[in-house]
């Protein structure tokens, strides 16, 4: 995700593609929404949540978000508006969000009508939708200018579009007191200038089976690049296929790409990316050649460049049935092995789990506190009153993000801990409690057409159909770089 360093790229392309949002559109971890994981993108698809946040649902990646159409482009671009203080007068609220499950959609209300009763000159208007729907649906309005007041955003390429276009609203002034609470507020914020907030974040890493490793004298997948390669080949040896992936999904497998980038390049090579479109780059071409590095290896389980993520012989198949010993996923991981064996629970697992995050890479500009995952938030439209400002406060509020995480068990806000009561949940947001910088899944971060391509270049590199300088040179023709 971009930080507060990036400076905006490109405002004259973005006035030509109002709409780059692009959804993680999947779910089916044991906790999480749909919008949580990063989704299944054949080009020109984008990326999930996530938060989420999160990645896919089921064996069937939801479908890809289209091409966002073309706007007419204005003669000049706006500067997005900037908040201003709520006069006491009679207001509405125009709020979408796509928690069309319950008790996530009921939650939200419960949210909207405290708010209100707390807030006697403020009526909500709340439009809920699926996630396919609200992507079309805001497509729609984005075009026409009729922005709702606070709406549902994965932040990235998608808000950095509409920022450009003068669609959404700088709410710096008003978030100060809140913003250094919450992690992933980076994915809402351009040029110092912050337009949303996080209220759910996820993260990749690695889910491990302790007993299997153990059978291999190992404890835990190691702290390094080199250090993991030798693992590798420890528990091939010890006749222990090491990794699951679904590469035949692509997006399972661009984890692996994604993540290397993010280790080589780091956080500021990662945003420069997103400036210049460009991924012809040493980094980026080191990244492409590790992955061939670890597919020279052999790790992974039989017929996985055709395996799905959610399927008995896919991804979480492997891993729910001990077919692998580690599998680089997000938090909704062990919600789905769970599910292949039949369990209400992942704690129920016949097997002991472990989470452990991404190695650093040897001579790589990322550290460790630079992670790579999700984030669900939400945005002020460029009309919105005062008062959706302070009920985007509301929402990511300690007492509010412990309340919707029933069914959320990553709040953003850090002072929610407690919520997080699940001990695999609990390792994950740790680990994203200690970031410094959380790079979204670029199917999700770039538009749906550069998306696609990151992962169709990823499929390749798995099969070794490709170099890491091809791969690299095809994502920048995409991007136009």
């Amino acid at each position: 995700m971009l930080t507060t360093k990036t400076t905006r790229f490109r405002r004259a392309i973005v006035l030509t593609a109002v709409l780059g949002l692009v959804a993680a559109a999947c779910g089916g971890d044991d906790d999480d929404s749909a919008a949580d994981e990063p989704a299944d993108t054949e080009a020109p698809a984008a990326e999930p949540a996530d938060t989420t946040a999160e990645e896919p649902a089921t064996a069937e990646e939801p479908a890809t978000a289209e091409e966002p159409a073309t706007a007419e482009e204005p003669a000049t671009a706006e500067e997005p508006a900037t908040a201003e203080e709520s006069s006491g007068e009679p207001v509405t609220i125009d709020w979408w969000h796509i928690q069309n499950t319950e008790p996530a959609t009921s939650n939200w209300q419960s949210v909207a009508d405290q708010f209100m009763a707390d807030h006697p000159n403020v009526t909500i208007d709340i439009t809920v939708m699926e996630n396919e729907a609200f992507k079309a649906a805001i497509q729609t309005n984005m075009q026409a200018g009729d922005v709702p007041d606070l709406f549902q955003s994965w932040g990235g390429g998608g808000l950095l579009q509409q920022v450009d276009a003068g669609l959404v609203q700088d709410i710096s002034g008003e978030v100060g007191d809140v913003a250094d609470d919450l992690t992933g507020v980076g994915s809402f914020s351009f040029d110092s200038a912050t337009y949303g907030l996080p209220w759910k974040v996820g993260m990749v890493g690695f889910w491990y089976n302790k007993d299997l490793f153990e059978q291999a004298g190992l404890e835990a997948p190691a702290d390094t690049w080199d250090g993991l390669l030798e693992q590798v080949q420890t528990l091939k040896d010890a006749g222990i296929t090491p990794i699951a992936v679904g590469a035949g999904d692509k997006w399972p497998a661009h984890f692996w790409y994604s993540y290397l980038m993010v280790r080589l390049c780091g956080s500021d090579g990662m945003v420069e990316i997103a400036m210049d479109n460009n991924f012809e780059r040493d980094c980026v071409i080191e990244a492409g050649q590790k992955v061939l590095d670890l597919v020279a290896l052999d790790p992974f389980q039989e017929g996985y460049l055709g395996a799905g993520w959610d399927a008995p012989d896919g991804e979480s198949g492997t891993m729910a049935n001990q077919g692998a010993a580690m599998d680089l996923m997000g938090q909704w991981g062990p919600g789905a092995f769970a599910s292949q064996l039949g369990l209400d629970n992942a704690v129920d697992l016949p097997w002991n789990l472990g989470w452990a995050p991404f190695p650093e890479v040897a001579g790589g500009a990322g550290v460790p506190t630079e992670g790579f995952g999700g984030v669900d938030g939400f945005v002020v439209g460029k009309d919105a009153p005062p008062e959706a400002v302070e009920f985007l406060k509301y929402i990511v509020s300690p007492d509010v993000q412990r309340e919707i995480s029933i069914d959320q068990p990553l709040p953003a806000n850090r002072e929610a801990a407690d919520a997080v009561t699940d001990p695999n949940q609990l390792a994950v947001f740790e680990g994203l409690s200690q970031l410094t910088f959380l790079q979204q899944y670029l199917d999700q971060f770039f538009t749906p057409e550069v998306g696609g391509m990151v992962n169709d270049q990823t499929a390749l590199l798995f099969g070794d159909a490709t170099t890491p300088e091809d791969a690299a040179a095809a994502i920048t023709a995409t991007a136009g770089g």
